[in-house]
């Protein structure tokens, strides 16, 4: 990483992140639906827990990526160099979040 301070984000950079972040939460959301459909509220909920999983481990690839690319992060995902994990478990477990919850809906609708 380099050593340049960084820069904080100016509001409207905010607002763009927290759109970009909602809008491809209702896509991830949507792709969940339609891979199952939910005919009750458990497989609902399931769904919308997967979505979010999903959404989070790919947060989580765009951190792993930035980091190895040195690009700077905004300012509420910074963490401190001696506070983080390491590169391989942030990756490990951004997969893990993205494909555990596709293999359960996946086995739901094979099994339901």
């Amino acid at each position: 990483m380099n050593n340049q301070p960084f820069q904080t984000a100016r509001p409207q950079q905010q607002m763009m992140l927290m759109l970009g972040l909602l809008a491809l939460y209702l896509l991830v959301s949507l792709l969940a639906a339609f891979l199952a459909p939910h005919s009750d509220f458990t497989s609902l909920t399931i769904n919308i827990i997967a979505s979010l999983a999903i959404v989070g481990g790919i947060v989580g690839l765009a951190i792993y990526a930035a980091r190895q690319m040195g690009w700077p992060l905004p300012e509420f995902l910074q963490v401190p160099a001696e506070d983080r994990d390491q590169n391989w478990r942030l990756l490990c477990m951004s997969l893990i979040a993205i494909v555990m919850p596709l293999l359960i809906i996946f086995a739901r609708s094979l099994f339901h």
